[in-house]
């Protein structure tokens, strides 16, 4: 606190040599083994500032977001003395096109960006650092943690392991004779009653009744934003959020890729022109239905940078035609083909399909069916195929296959799940998704099953997430961080001081330091 106002004071990053600790603090010694030999960042300060003086114009050219923002006036305030002029460059896509754009339209640094940046680490450091000390001391264990954002997703992954405990069923699927798959459920039963509903299963038949047909489109989903992609590479490819994001990240430096932190649909008229070159000679000029999204903001959807798909791209690697500065491997292309027929199809045209919906009874219990039945006219789904049922008549078929299985109606989350009721409930922020689900992780709060990736909370996870909402609730609560996004979005646009808001969050601090 100087003169009223909060003044973030801060020290260069080292990194003890002997066991890997990295910690800010102005000591040459390592606080963990006390080791001397450490490697300081401040030689690369040191560089960078020598570099400087050699030139008259300094480009900074780092990520663009309110975490890249901070980083550049960082970089400004290190070096500024230094040299005639710093300038920042935007861009969304590592290409030569995207670099150049840049050049043209240089800018001074964002301080609304900053200012909230700047607002988000302190009180994420005081809130974690006061919450952090409560746990050690009650738990007595120093590798615990809490945030604003980590403790209310802990306790939906909490919540929903209990609701999935109480909703275990008896499941049963059944393969009609005219390839319908129905799938009916049942409270849980015991082992004799189970095997004599099963045998009854087979000698029984179902009836199809009042089947409707009607004919409708089908648009495309928009492009990806962050907590979309991390959901489907969760559900496509198994992929973790922290795994998703290196991958992206990888395919963002090498210029595959625009920028993969972003929460916006939009796509610009260079989007635009990618995907209608790529659709025009695949499938034609009749499939291309430019789509914008959304018109408003700077940032972009994540998309490909041009128009080729991960086939053609392995293809040019393979002639030599091709080359990055980082191996590509088999993940980097899944994960980039998954972005690219997002993409694709989200600017081609609708598809007509056939939609049916009826009743399926089976003894006493009957069943809503509706599904497409037909594609009528391609579109999209040459890209994104559409599941389709088989097509089916009113009457009488007989029931060929029963399988059972015995699971929860109510799943366990996974975490493409919990990242996206991260982006529905307004907490957190498409950098910190994936980081927020790798601490939870590593502070042993939650493992993942290992066929299906589900999040299951541990004794200790529980233990900790009890103790915080009984005697924290209210500062850690959903409600209380969806308003500090709120609150960090109107200093970001300019609309909110930001010492405003840290003397709001300091007296909060100030409460939990008094609580026991």
């Amino acid at each position: 606190d100087v003169d009223g106002l909060y003044v973030p004071v801060y020290s260069t990053i080292k990194r003890c040599l002997k066991c890997s600790y990295t910690f800010v603090s102005s000591s040459v010694k390592c606080p963990v083994c006390g080791s001397e030999n450490i490697h300081d960042k401040r030689s690369v300060i040191e560089s960078l500032r020598s570099l400087a003086k050699e030139v008259d114009l300094v480009i900074l050219g780092t990520d663009a977001d309110a975490e890249g923002e901070k980083i550049s006036w960082d970089l400004c305030v290190a070096i500024k003395p230094f040299t005639r002029e710093v300038k920042r460059a935007e861009f969304h896509e590592v290409t030569r096109r995207a670099l150049r754009e840049s050049f043209k339209n240089l800018r001074e640094i964002d301080l609304n960006l900053v200012e909230a940046q700047i607002t988000r680490r302190i009180e994420d450091r005081w809130i974690g650092f006061e919450l952090s000390q409560k746990l050690w001391k009650v738990f007595g264990s120093r590798r615990l943690s809490a945030g604003r954002v980590q403790t209310p997703v802990l306790g939906w992954i909490i919540s929903r392991m209990h609701e999935s405990k109480r909703s275990v069923r008896e499941f049963f699927e059944l393969k009609l004779e005219n390839g319908l798959k129905i799938v009916i459920s049942e409270d849980r039963m015991h082992r004799k009653e189970l095997r004599h509903y099963m045998e009854n299963l087979k000698n029984v038949q179902a009836e199809i009744t009042d089947l409707r047909a009607e004919v409708v489109e089908v648009n495309p989903p928009p492009p990806f934003t962050t907590d979309s992609m991390l959901k489907d590479a969760s559900t496509y490819m198994g992929l973790g959020a922290t795994e998703t994001m290196t991958l992206a990240q990888d395919l963002f430096e090498l210029g595959l890729i625009t920028y993969h932190r972003t929460d916006s649909h939009r796509v610009s008229q260079v989007g635009i022109e990618i995907a209608r070159d790529y659709i025009t000679s695949k499938f034609g000029s009749d499939f291309v239905a430019p789509r914008v999204w959304h018109a408003e903001g700077a940032h972009e959807c994540i998309r490909p940078t041009r128009s080729l798909d991960a086939t053609r791209i392995k293809e040019l690697m393979t002639l030599g035609l091709m080359k990055f500065a980082k191996r590509l491997t088999h993940k980097h292309l899944s994960l980039y083909e998954l972005i690219f027929q997002r993409f694709i199809a989200s600017q081609m045209k609708h598809v007509k399909v056939e939609k049916s919906s009826f009743k399926v009874k089976i003894q006493n219990k009957v069943t809503d069916v509706e599904g497409y039945s037909n594609i009528i006219e391609n579109g999209f789904n040459l890209v994104r195929p559409i599941r389709t049922i088989p097509p089916v008549k009113e009457g009488v078929v007989r029931i060929v296959n029963v399988r059972h299985w015995r699971a929860p109606s109510v799943p366990l989350y996974t975490q493409g799940d919990i990242i996206a009721l991260m982006k529905e409930r307004g907490i957190g922020r498409p950098s910190t998704y994936a980081k927020i689900v790798e601490t939870i992780f590593e502070r042993g709060y939650i493992l993942a099953s290992k066929n299906r990736k589900s999040l299951i909370p541990t004794r200790m996870g529980i233990k900790v997430f009890d103790y915080l909402n009984d005697r924290f609730g209210p500062f850690i609560s959903e409600e209380t961080t969806r308003k500090l996004e709120e609150a960090m979005w109107l200093i970001e646009n300019g609309k909110l001081n930001y010492q405003d808001v840290m003397r709001t969050l300091k007296i909060e601090i100030d409460s939990i330091r008094s609580m026991s």
